[in-house]
Order: structure tokens, then sequence, then C-alpha cells
């Protein structure tokens, strides 16, 4: 008998293992139909229980889920259009709890409570994220002849015990190769965990080797009686989802809240427009030591509780129901919206493979590592322009080549905007039902799919992601972070600017792989390669190294050259961006295009790295102050005792110890944020940090265009002013560190007068800066330097301050030793006598600088052999300061000595040496 007008009751289950079970309790099976509706792909085991025609069918292999099971139950109702009631009969992970002493092997039975229809659709997405428990769907109770159905069979198992035990064995007695998986395991192997007790992630070993050998891990329970039900059987709701819950914490969560005896797969798919009992045998405790050991037997006492139930009910009270096909037709589940389509491995990447991709071998073996290894998220993280999306979309590339079985996404990760827009394109490739419904967030729809276990494995790429405050807004009362999938045997690939986020992201600092600027070679052969000819190696080399080996400024020059050639050439480009920093900036703003950029987004470096500038601004005003300022600095080797001042405008009332403790508090905060951003490094050597000069242009440019570089620059003079010493022996190695900084400002000295004036005014500290230079320079017999810086300072001063301001005539004196130092005397003795003339008219015979100057006159004498000059002058400066300073004081003492001297040279040794 195979008329599908003849069959009244649908039974569907998820396995093979519950379709085996179901057919050892028919007691007759019928051929299989002759034909079905048209696109019914289901396979039917027809067969009678009771009075009752029965048609079973399964999901398909490996799909799980509510809307697979939505979409069986439709074919079903198609093809068998007099079906009346349905029975959703398999296994589910129970839920024990004081209340409800639910075990292996027992059966749950989904009935109305709480208000409830039996079923209760959750969201497991929201679950994971410690929220509260979340309904997503309004399920139907079963149909009144189904509940009836339950009651009568209640009674009879009250009075006269269910005793599935014995039904099982005997309906597997023609069975024997069943009798192995789908007989009751011993009851040793029933071990309930403790919930904060996890299966080790690192141990395929089974539970009772690892877990159940500690007792302490276990949960104790007492032995079920003689006369207790064993099997038992559980009325109440149960929970639905698209996911399995291997997580006891949340499983007693979810319990707690809606009183949930067990949770499974399918049944929200049906209950709504598929009239039915969902009825469960526990094969599990819905935690991670999930195992299928009670698998075959769960399913065996479904099924024997599903036939008691069809014996309890009359044909006529089916045949007074209406048929299932008319509800189903609510599903709205179109042969297009086949869930097959979303199965199956798809590429989805914005952006085509490079042919001339110049590979970076020790990036390209970190990312092999980590998309091997146990982890499931992993990070690229650099500046703009590094190199880090290429990186990525070659290796999407890379994989759907060599494992097409994987699925590849791409979500653009920048804005909100273009998180949503990457989810909805994936779902459209994966065709995925309901997500063109307006009151559907997509966003859960794409992260649930993916979280299928029956869904091919995935790589998910996260480009762009560096905003944290975008991650952490929400949509629909979630962080967009909680939209990110998780899954076994699949991972997720972020890219992003700043190493806080992508943190945030992983979970896991060292999953993040630090994206550095390219090798020489590296960049050689991309610059070659982009050129497309061939090249002098010698002019190459020295344009790489002028741009940093940051693959974009390279690919950029290259791209510029190779369009302009042959009025450009390398050697033209390398001297236009040597010579002028406005020329230096028009290059780099160029944008060149490139296929393997979002478009809209400039591939220019300066427009690049002004998007994390602006970021920083936004997300840490202070650490965008301390880059502006850090700017002005020599790119490599910075102290960072020179940049605390970078904040002292906001010093409020505190004392001068709580202000340096907090100064040094937001300044080790804001250098974090630059080194997060790549925009700064420590160097080897404690208290220095390093920039790549690119960058700091780049800054400058930015500040010029959207802020005032005046007070940074200041600043800086201030710093240099402050902290360069004035050359003694004992401080020569920080005048070396601090040189390369003060050399810079030497060379941009304006040349027209005017402009002189206006520069030196402007910046008074400059001035100090370069006097000390010049006595450092002079203190170590760099004379010709020296002399160059000293002459400088002199004549600004003379400008500024004019010929007779103490400033000018130090700065004279200076030049006048550095004169002499070498031997000069004539010069020497034409400034001294200059200095020394205007001190006794401005200040007097005998001031202290008077007398400076008048010893310095005498010591040129002396040098020269003019002894009786000499010794003239060092008695007149000696009596003086004998007078005017005390004949103890160390000035005094010093002309002393300089007067000896003066004898010794004479031969004149008893008046030296009194």
């Amino acid at each position: 008998m195979s008329d599908p007008q003849a069959y009244t009751v649908g039974w569907i289950c998820a396995i093979p293992t519950e379709l085996a079970a179901a057919r050892t309790f028919l007691e007759t099976q019928h051929p299989a139909p002759e034909s079905v509706a048209q696109n019914d792909n289901n396979s039917y085991t027809l067969g009678t229980i009771g009075r009752h025609n029965v048609v079973i069918a399964v999901m398909p292999k490996k799909e799980y889920g509510i809307a697979a099971a939505a979409i069986v139950a439709r074919d079903l109702a198609h093809s068998f259009p007099n079906i009346r009631i349905g029975l959703m009969v398999g296994v589910g992970g129970g839920v024990p709890s004081q209340q409800h002493d639910i075990r292996l092997g027992d059966v749950v039975v989904g009935t109305r409570d709480a208000g409830k229809g039996g079923v209760v659709q959750y969201d497991y997405g929201k679950a994971i994220q410690n929220q509260a428990f979340v309904e997503t769907g309004s399920l139907n109770q079963p149909p009144p002849v189904l509940l009836n159905a339950v009651a009568a069979l209640e009674t009879e198992y009250m009075m006269q015990g269910p005793e599935l035990d014995s039904k099982v064995e005997k309906a597997l007695t023609p069975w024997k190769r069943l009798q192995k998986t789908h007989s009751r395991p011993p009851a040793s192997t029933d071990r309930l965990c403790k919930p904060d007790f996890t299966h080790p992630l690192d141990s395929s070993a089974p539970c009772s080797q690892t877990c159940h050998a500690n007792n302490a891990n276990m949960v104790s329970r007492v032995e079920r009686g003689e006369h207790e039900d064993n099997p038992a059987i559980h009325y109440g709701l149960i929970g639905s989802a698209n996911q399995v819950i291997k997580n006891a914490e949340i499983r007693d969560k979810l319990s707690a809240e809606k009183g949930i005896l067990c949770f499974e797969m399918e049944a929200a798919g049906l209950v709504n427009h598929f009239p039915c009992l969902v009825i469960r045998g526990i094969c599990d405790y819905s935690d991670s030591h999930k195992n299928k050991e009670w698998q075959g037997f769960a399913a065996m006492v479904a099924a024997a509780y599903a036939k008691d139930l069809l014996h309890q009910i009359a044909p006529t009270s089916i045949k007074a129901e209406k048929p299932i096909g008319e509800g189903v037709r609510d599903l709205k589940l179109s042969k297009a919206e086949d869930l097959s389509t979303a199965r199956n491995p798809h590429f989805v990447v914005p952006f085509p493979s490079d042919p001339h991709f110049v590979s970076r071998p020790d990036i390209w073996a970190w990312i092999e590592m980590q998309y091997s290894g146990p982890e499931s998220r992993f990070a690229l993280v650099g500046l703009g322009g590094f190199g880090k999306s290429q990186m990525a979309i070659q290796f999407a590339h890379r994989l759907h080549a060599t494992s097409p079985k994987t699925s590849v996404f791409w979500v653009r990760g920048s804005t909100r905007a273009t998180f949503e827009e990457s989810y909805r394109s994936i779902a459209d490739v994966l065709a995925l039902p309901r997500r063109h419904d307006s009151d559907l967030n997509v966003l859960v729809l794409v992260r649930d799919w993916l979280q299928r276990e029956d869904v091919s494995p995935w790589l998910m790429v996260i480009d762009n992601a560096d905003d944290i405050q975008m991650l952490f807004s929400k949509n629909d009362n979630e962080t967009y972070l909680s939209y990110l999938p998780k899954r076994e045997n699949s991972k997720i690939l972020i890219t992003s600017r700043s190493w806080d986020a992508a943190d945030k992201l992983t979970g896991n600092g060292r999953m993040i792989f630090r994206v550095p600027i390219m090798e020489e070679a590296q960049a050689l052969q991309l610059f070659q390669t982009k050129i497309g000819r061939d090249v002098n190696e010698a002019a190459s080399l020295r344009l790489i190294n002028t741009l940093d080996y940051v693959p974009l400024a390279v690919n950029q020059a290259a791209a510029y050259i190779y369009k302009r050639s042959p009025r450009v050439t390398i050697e033209s480009y390398l001297e236009e961006f040597r010579n002028s920093e406005e020329r230096k900036g028009t290059l780099l703003r160029r944008d060149t295009g490139d296929i393997r950029r979002y478009e809209g987004v400039s591939n220019s470096v300066v427009v690049t790295w002004q998007v994390t500038f602006e970021q920083i601004k936004r997300e840490q005003p202070r650490a965008a102050s301390l880059l502006s300022l850090m700017s002005h600095f020599h790119a490599q080797n910075i102290p960072d005792y020179m940049l605390y001042n970078y904040n002292s405008s906001n010093r409020g009332m505190e004392s001068d110890d709580e202000y340096e403790e907090t100064r040094d508090e937001d300044f080790e905060d804001d250098l974090d944020v630059l080194r997060g951003y790549s925009l700064v490094t420590m160097t080897a050597a404690p208290g220095l940090l390093e920039m790549h000069s690119l960058v700091q242009f780049c800054t400058k440019v930015w500040i010029s265009k959207f802020g005032s570089p005046g007070p940074w620059k200041t600043l800086f003079l201030q710093s240099a002013s402050q902290h360069f010493p004035s050359g003694v022996f004992e401080t020569w190695q920080q005048c070396q560190t601090l040189m390369p900084h003060i050399q810079p400002l030497l060379d941009k000295q304006p040349s027209e007068e005017r402009d002189q004036l206006e520069w030196s005014q402007e910046h008074p500290s400059t001035l100090t800066s370069m006097n000390n230079m010049a006595s450092t320079f002079s203190k170590q017999g760099r004379w010709k330097e020296a002399e160059e810086l000293f002459v400088r300072v002199m004549e600004m001063n003379k400008r500024v301050l004019g010929e007779e301001h103490p400033w000018t005539l130090t700065s004279m004196g200076n030049l006048a030793s550095t004169y002499r130092n070498q031997g000069r005397w004539k010069e020497a003795e034409e400034l001294f006598v200059r200095v020394m003339e205007t001190w006794k008219r401005v200040l007097g015979e005998e001031h202290p600088d008077t007398l400076t100057s008048m010893n310095n006159m005498a010591s040129t004498y002396m040098n020269q052999g003019r002894w009786k000059e000499a010794e003239k002058l060092f008695v007149w400066v000696m009596e003086t300061r004998k007078r005017v300073l005390g004949e103890e004081h160390p000035d005094t003492l010093t002309s002393m000595g300089n007067l000896a001297s003066t004898y010794m040279n004479q031969g004149r040794w008893k008046e030296a040496e009194k």
C-alpha cells in the first residue's frame, strides 16, 4: 500500500540513527512511493503503527537545524497531502536539575508549560554573550489530539509503567547489527559532570578515561530504585535553535530562566506550521562532554514512546484534523532558498589576486601557522600601506585554490555601514531564508548560519577593523563584536591599524603579528615589478630607501614613474622628492588607483595615514598631541625625556609631585596608543623612540592642513634649548644623541635678513641650542663647525638684540675663543678688544663680565708670546677681583693661576712659585 492519500501521520527524523530506530517500531512496512511531488528530494519510509498509516522522512545527510526541518516538512506535506498530524522524534540534550532528575536514556515530551506551547525558540548567539534568555519565535502548542493522547499515555504509564527498556529490547531482536549501536549502554557510562568542569580541549580520549576518573568533578546522584521508571518520561518545554549547546553553564542558565528540560535543533522550524509533537530521547547533557555513546538507545526510547502514543489515538480523531499542507504553505520557502546552496563552499572576496605579488615569507609562514593552529582568530596589525590587506587578499585566494571545499568570506570592518553591508552580501550569496525580512537582523542570521556544524569550514577576513568604538557600539542591543561567528575548524583573519582593536578581537596578543616595512630586497622587487621594465638598481635602491621601504609609497612612486616615463626617471623623481618638501607632499598625495583597494578610498600615502591620525585624534587627543610634537624631531633616537611637556598646557592645580606622576602615566598611555597604531617604536637603547621619516612628514602635512604647526615647533625648540647641554666632556654622549634633532633647525634658517629677524625673534630657543651645539663642537676640537655656528649666532644677536646686548657680547667672545683656539690671533684679538671695550663702557671696568673679557684678552696675548701685555692685564684683573670678589673667590684664584703661567712661560720661576 503506497497511495500517498492514505497516509495521515508524518514522522520526521533528523539523522539516520533516528530513522533506523523508527523503522524498528513499524508493525508493517510498505513499499516506497512510486512518485512524489515535483522538487521533493526527501526519502520516505512507509508503514503502519496501530491503525495508522505512517510516513517517515529523514533530513538530508549533515543538514540540521530549524530551516532544514522546515523544508523537509514542506515537501512531505506536498507529497502526502492527507497528513493530519506530525511527530518530531529523535535525540536531544537533557537539562538535569533539582526539580527534574533527567538522565541519559530518559524521554522528554514537549508539552505546554508557563504559557508556552511545548517548544521555545531561543537565540544561542545571545546566550553565549552572557545576555538574558532571548526568545526569537512564538511557537504554537501541539494539536489537541496529540495532547489528549499524551495525557492518556501518561495515565497508562502511571498505572502500568512505561517499560520502554523491554520494548526497545524486543524491537531490536530481529536487527542484530542495530543491537551494537542502539542497545542500552552500561549504567556506569551515565555520569554527570559539574557545570564548571569542561572536557580538556587537547584530549581526544573519551570522558570515561579523562573526566570521569576524578569523582571531585562529578555530580553525586542516587541510583534509581526498583519501582522507579528507568527510563523515565518528562513533560515540559524543549528549547530549539540552529546550534548545539555544548556548555553546561549556558544550559543551566537557560533552564533556570525558562524551565527548559531539553535542547534540540529542528522543532522550531515545524511547530507553527506543521502541527506536531516533539519527542526527544536524552543522549547527552548539553555540555562539553557530549559523545554519541547513548545516541542509538536515546533514539530507540523516543521511537518506543511515539509508537505507544499512536496506539492511544483513534483514526477518526486524526481525520477530524485539517490537512497539514494548508499550514505548510505559510512557510514561504521557495526552491531558490534551498539550503543546499548555503552549504556549498563560497568565495566572497571583492578583490582579485595580484599576479605581481611579492612574497614576505616570515608573514606568510605566520599566517599559515595560525590558520592551521588551535586558535580561531588571528590578526595582522600595521600602519596603513604596510601590506596587511594585500597579504590577506593573497592568502584568501591561495586558500580558495588549495582548499576548494573551504568558504572564504570578506567583511569590511571599517564602519557599521560597511560591516552590515558585507553581511548582507554574504546572506545573499548563501541564499539564506528570510534574509529580506524587514524585521530580521541579518547580522544574527549570518552569524548563526556560520556557527552551524553542518556548514562547510570557512575563513572570514575582517578587513580594516580599526575603530574600537565601532566594534563595541550596539546594533539591536548587541555589540558588533558579538556578531562574529564562532565555530570549530573555521577561522577569522583580522587586519587592523590598531593593536588595541586587534587585541579585543582576538582576545590574545600572541595571535597578533605586527607587519613591518618591507625588507630591502622585497621593496626592490616590488618596485621593479610594478615599473614593468629594467631599471637602474642603484638608483632604485636609493629611491626605496628614501621611501622607508613602505610598500604603498614604493608602489605609488613606481606607478607615477611608469606613467610619466620617459619624461620622469627614477633619478628625477628622487631629486624632486628630496629637494622640496612642497613637491614631496604633492608626490605623496598622488592617487594612482589600485583595483585591490575599495572604491572611493584613496591609495595615496598622505591620505591613507591621515585617516589614522584623525582616528587617534578622536579616540585620544593627547596622543595626537604627542605625535605632533614628535614629528619635529629627527626620526631616529628621540629621547623620551624631551617629550613630557607635550601636554603641559592642561596642567591643573595639583602639586609638582602629583603633576609629574600624572604626566608620566599620561605619557605612557599616549605612547601605547601611538605604538599600537605602529606610528612609533622603541629602540634597543632604553629611553629612545623612533618613527619612520615618511610618517613624520605626513604628520606635519596633516598638522599644517588641519591644525597649527607653530605651537608644536615652538615646544620642540623650547625642549631642545632646555635639554641640550653646554658641551663639557661629561655630556658629550648626550650631545651626540641630540645633535641630529638640532641640526635640521640650522639648515632651515632663512637666508634673507628680514626673514632671519622674524625667525630668530619667534624662536629664541633656537639661538640657545645653536650656541650650545657650537660650544660642544668647540670642546671637541671641531673648530670649523663651531666657528660657523658662533658666527650665525653672533650675527642674529646683533640684528635682534643690538651690538651691546650681553648675549651679543657673549657670542662675540665665544667666536673670539674659537679663533684663538685655531691660532688665528689677529682675528681673535680684534674681537676680544671689541668685547672688552664694550663691556667697560656698558657695565664698567670692575663688572665680572668685563673682567672675564679682559682675562680672555690677556690669554690671547700670552698665546702669542706677548708676555708684557699679557702680564699687565692679568695683574690688573687679579687685583680687581681681589678687591671686588675677595682673595678666595674661584675667579680670583683663576686669575692668580693665569698670572703664574705667564711668569713660568718667561722663566720667572720664583715669581710663579709665589
